[in-house]
């Protein structure tokens, strides 16, 4: 009997007669559609209704993927198979050392495959997962795109996908296949859209975010096909056409400037002169500010007094213009060192295409890793001294005038190797959190 699963969204189920066992859901995604949303409403149902997951990563390090899922119910039931330190990660001590200083504080399990590259091992991992886990488990798979760059063939990635979507299948399970859009031969699609059950696309036009289904294998529905606008607030996506509606009041909107700018509850207090106490009442709508307390958020949040008292129908105030003296102080989750400050150079990053910051070493830092492990592009400019960077254990002196594009490989280490501070004119794209 085929059972009717939910994807954790309510519309999504509406729109897709909801999910079926046996069902291999393809998303099609661009960067900054906020694909990691629709994952970990999906994770977060499944674990909260008694079932096992199993997240396959070939794309997000075990670090940064834990923190996102540390909050979820029943993490006993969540399996972490980790194709990225030994894969895109290299190996690098940035990610290894998740195992020795991280993993027994996450209480998910977390395998390691020791040489994702060879197909074949993976498959080995693969096969043993699925008998441990037996029918009915939910899996993920982040990156298609991802096994296609370690693999280094298109045709290699397609052999996994056909020969792994008849075993779930048959397993009864329900699985979520991301890949890259652009990153993939039109031939390459349409084959993976022919074998598996349902496709949806997520794609970004001037700004505004569209999801699309392109196909439901035995289900029908006369406006499932047609483009839909959604939005993302506060973790949350939103179908404004049918009625959705984002963060209207005080709380809500306080709470996503301040998780934008990477400030906690108790530096925001600190900042406006209130109690950590005060700021996390305020965010849960319990309490009300008064008028000097508005201004001083409105100031260190980055925006517009204003834009507190809207209805909610319009984004925060954007400046157009930044003064020295109006830059934001950003904290990177996870960066400890006093020799690094941050500043961002726009008033804030929402609905934005990039991320510009302006970066500033103390002479002698050095910051072991690096600034963000940020899933995009980075563009680095050296404005003022001079920094040794550490990549793939190959060590790189820039100077003021040079640059640096960051792409897939992060670098493991950063020093101020000159007189006096260090500048970098640092980009994201797209921005952090997308």
């Amino acid at each position: 009997m085929t059972t009717k699963i939910s994807s954790g969204i309510g519309y999504l189920d509406h729109l897709l007669g909801f999910l079926k066992t046996g069902d291999n859901v393809i998303w099609e995604v661009e960067a900054g559609t906020y694909i990691e949303i629709f994952l970990q409403r999906f994770i977060e149902h499944n674990l909260k209704n008694g079932y096992k997951v199993v997240y396959v990563s070939f794309n997000i390090s075990p670090s940064t993927l834990t923190k996102r899922l540390t909050y979820l119910p029943n993490l006993e039931d969540l399996t972490l198979l980790d194709c990225f330190t030994s894969g895109k990660g290299n190996n690098d001590p940035l990610f290894t050392q998740f195992y020795e200083k991280e993993k027994e504080g996450f209480k998910g399990r977390v395998v390691r495959v020791e040489n994702p590259k060879d197909y074949s091992q993976f498959r080995i991992a693969m096969d043993r997962m699925e008998i441990e886990k037996g029918a009915g488990v939910r899996y993920l798979f982040d990156s298609l795109t991802g096994m296609q760059d370690i693999w280094g063939d298109e045709n290699v990635t397609y052999k996994f996908f056909t020969a792994s979507c008849p075993r779930l299948y048959d397993l009864q399970t329900v699985a979520y296949w991301v890949l890259e859009r652009e990153a993939h031969t039109p031939s390459f699609k349409a084959n993976l859209r022919h074998i598996t059950q349902v496709a949806i696309e997520l794609s970004k036009e001037n700004g505004e975010l569209f999801f699309k289904v392109i196909k439901i294998e035995g289900r029908f529905s006369r406006t499932a096909f047609l483009p839909k606008h959604y939005e993302v607030w506060d973790e949350k996506v939103i179908f404004p056409s049918i009625g959705g509606r984002r963060p209207s009041n005080l709380g809500d909107k306080i709470r996503t400037l301040r998780k934008k700018l990477g400030m906690t509850q108790k530096e925001l207090a600190e900042q406006v002169g209130l109690t950590p106490s005060f700021i996390s009442q305020l965010e849960k709508n319990l309490i009300s500010p008064s008028l000097d307390s508005l201004l001083k958020l409105s100031e260190k949040l980055n925006t517009q007094p204003i834009y507190f008292l809207m209805n909610g129908e319009s984004g925060p105030l954007q400046k157009m213009v930044i003064k020295p003296g109006e830059r934001s102080e950003i904290h990177l989750p996870g960066l400890k060192s006093n020799g690094l400050k941050l500043q961002l150079l726009v008033s804030d990053v929402l609905n934005r295409r990039m991320e510009p910051y302006l970066l500033t070493l103390k002479e002698g830092a050095i910051i072991e890793g690096h600034f963000y492990t940020h899933k995009g592009d980075e563009f680095a400019y050296v404005m003022e001294g001079e920094l040794e960077v550490e990549i793939q254990d190959e060590k790189h002196l820039i100077r003021k005038g040079d640059s640096l594009y960051i792409g897939a490989t992060f670098p493991s280490k950063w020093a101020n190797v000159g007189k006096g501070e260090a500048v970098l004119l640092w980009i994201l794209s797209p921005p952090r959190g997308i």
